[in-house]
């Protein structure tokens, strides 16, 4: 059937959607456990199944679990299981008995298997966030980075109470066994000046004396880490220099015994662990890495609008293991193979094998692109050159019956030093479906294009990035033969301040919706947390540099705005506090401007990722019924939506 006969996706399809995350490689036999996650509308959130699949096709699933990691011998299948509104430890042994472990304060957020296989060392958030969003990582890796610390980490035997380890006040990022079984290397956050910087320490914790060593004192931000093979090197994630967001993360080894630590691909200028972002959870959480070998290392990183999954030699070259595959998500190595997820612009999310000797690979999960189903839209690569030569890119999608004369939507992504491209986007997908073109955009401040390109925004917010943007929007109306006087931009966080910036500035865009967003530089800097983010962001503390605090704020100038614009903000957002979007509301309700308000009861920041089903469906019917309504030609001639029987679950 052809993409024009089939049916097109409309808001209520997001219930649908599904994607494969999360993959475990079985040490020995082949199988992968993963997990199939998206919006669930009988419990109104993200749901979560777990997978186990083989070669003769599925052998296990469960419901409300996800993590799932093999233990050394094959065994068992250890995962986070979701006990009502918190994440416990359970596995699953081989004769398929499951059995929950001993309860943890807290939720469960990460784990890792003792090779003897006898117990779990577990991390515990006891962060006090939102209970309704059901997901680990809204309490645990990716908001404990951003936020104060809670992270504690416990020894669970498989038969018996767990113990608490190392009880001190500073929080656990991530922990792991030695290959032995005799050492604990862990990060934790002991930086001296909490107020100016994020960082980190590598320990290692002797387990037969408890004598616990620092091996990288606390200079920058430190991530993930992984025992080489024969336990006598440790590589991590490091911050290329402390207090700066834009940061590109560098792959280093430390050797355990002498303390030499080296840098890996040096001569590659991009932030490695670092995939491109979406709008599901995959990216988010802490980075995937581990070691292929002895004498190789695996990561991924951003390359434009790709994620590449590649290996890092010690002697300090790289390759590309999978140059064809856009965006790689996570990984796994076990075996002699590396599963891994990916996406694309009309895959939700796949898991699929790397034999990394031969570059063969097998597609092992069977989620669907929705394409038999949809008429999905195609994404295309656009790229123009700004005024001062800098290349910067975007991605263009357009359904294949859009006529000549469409309106254009950008969407800014947040961030702001994320990376977007060709990964499978909800937002593209349905407003092409509803007859409007899609630009999504990476500005500069954007990783993927190398460390001066991410530092593009530092102290500009609303100066260079906007140019890219209104460059890219110049060239997509051209390519596509768009119309250029109906364009809206859209935009969540940093992309929902540069929406509201852009009709601050500007009469180029014809709406405007700005989403949990920043309004105000000066009140955002109100504690040790934001006050350290926007010392990089804004090229010092407030008190340091007011003057670009003010001119830079959307509310210094909001008498200028003329565009109709729609504020969405959701109350519990503590990152972008609701306050900035009632600031805006109610500046423009009394100039008379044309604009609406949104208020999202009980989510977050992460409304976008892991809000309730029913608030998201809410948020986006209000949000496509605000841009047909402003971006409708004369003669009415954008699509209706589906009928109700059309869109019925």
């Amino acid at each position: 059937m052809s993409t024009s006969l089939r049916r097109r996706l409309d808001v209520g399809d997001l219930a649908r959607l599904r994607w494969a995350m999360e993959p475990a490689m079985h040490p020995s036999t082949g199988s992968v456990a993963y997990v199939v996650s998206g919006p669930d509308s009988a419990d109104d959130r993200i749901s979560y199944e777990l997978v186990v699949a083989a070669d003769d096709g599925i052998r296990h699933r469960s419901a409300g679990a996800r993590g799932p990691r093999w233990s050394p011998d094959g065994e068992h299948l250890a995962y986070l299981s979701l006990r009502g509104s918190r994440w416990a430890t359970a596995y699953r042994s081989s004769d398929g008995e499951i059995i929950d472990l001993a309860g943890l304060p807290g939720d469960s957020v990460e784990f890792d298997w003792d090779p003897r296989g006898d117990r779990l060392l577990v991390i515990v958030s006891r962060l006090a966030e939102s209970r309704t969003t059901a997901s680990p990582y809204t309490v645990g890796s990716a908001l404990d980075w951003l936020h104060e610390p809670r992270r504690e980490m416990w020894l669970l035997p498989l038969d018996g109470p767990g113990m608490r380890l190392f009880d001190e006040t500073h929080g656990v990022g991530t922990a792991r066994w030695s290959p032995d079984g005799n050492a604990i290397a862990f990060v934790t956050d002991q930086g001296v000046d909490r107020e100016r910087s994020l960082a980190n320490a590598l320990l290692v914790n002797d387990v037969r004396s408890g004598r616990t060593e620092e091996l990288v004192p606390p200079v920058t931000p430190l991530r993930s880490l992984a025992w080489s093979p024969d336990g006598s090197t440790i590589a991590y994630l490091a911050a290329s220099r402390d207090n700066a967001s834009s940061a590109a993360m560098e792959l280093w080894t430390i050797d355990v015994a002498t303390r030499t630590r080296r840098r890996l691909a040096p001569d590659l200028d991009r932030s490695i662990g670092m995939p491109v972002r979406g709008d599901d959870e995959r990216a988010i959480g802490p980075p995937t890495l581990q070691w292929l070998d002895s004498g190789s290392v695996l990561a991924i990183y951003a390359e434009g609008g790709r994620s590449r999954l590649a290996r890092f030699d010690v002697a300090g070259d790289w390759q590309d293991l999978l140059p064809d595959d856009p965006c790689v998500l996570e990984f796994s190595v076990a075996g002699s193979g590396v599963a891994y997820s990916w996406s694309d612009s009309v895959t939700p999310g796949e898991v699929s094998v790397l034999n990394p000797e031969t570059g063969a690979s097998r597609q092992v999960s069977d989620i669907g692109s929705l394409t038999g189903e949809f008429g999905l839209a195609p994404t295309t690569r656009i790229s123009t050159q700004a005024d001062d030569g800098v290349e910067v890119e975007g991605w263009l999608t357009v359904h294949p019956d859009t006529p000549p004369g469409a309106p254009l939507v950008l969407q800014v992504h947040g961030g702001p030093h994320y990376a977007v491209g060709e990964r499978f986007s909800f937002d593209a997908q349905r407003l092409a479906g509803r007859g409007m073109a899609v630009l999504r955009a990476n500005p500069r401040g954007s990783h993927g294009y190398g460390q001066a390109f991410a530092d593009g925004n530092l102290g500009d917010w609303g100066g260079r990035d906007f140019e890219d943007l209104l460059a890219l929007v110049d060239e997509a109306v051209v390519r596509a033969d768009l119309d250029g006087d109906r364009v809206a931009i859209i935009g969540e966080s940093y992309g929902g301040y540069m929406a509201a910036w852009a009709v601050a500035s500007s009469d180029r865009f014809a709406a405007a919706v700005t989403e949990n967003s920043i309004a105000d530089f000066l009140s955002s800097a109100r504690g040790v947390i934001e006050r350290r983010f926007w010392r990089s962001e804004m090229a010092g503390a407030p008190w340091e540099n007011p003057d670009i605090y003010r001119q830079r704020s959307v509310i210094t100038r909001i008498d200028r705005v003329k565009t109709p614009v729609f504020v969405i903000h959701c109350e519990a957002d503590t990152t972008c506090p609701v306050a900035h979007g009632e600031a805006v509301y109610t500046a423009l309700r009394g100039l008379g401007r044309d604009v609406e308000f949104l208020r999202v009861p009980d989510e977050g920041h992460f409304f976008n990722v892991f809000g309730a089903l029913s608030r998201r469906l809410d948020r986006t019917r209000a949000l496509d019924d605000f841009l047909v309504q402003h971006l409708q030609p004369t003669d009415g001639t954008l699509p209706p939506p589906p009928s109700r029987e059309e869109t019925s679950l």
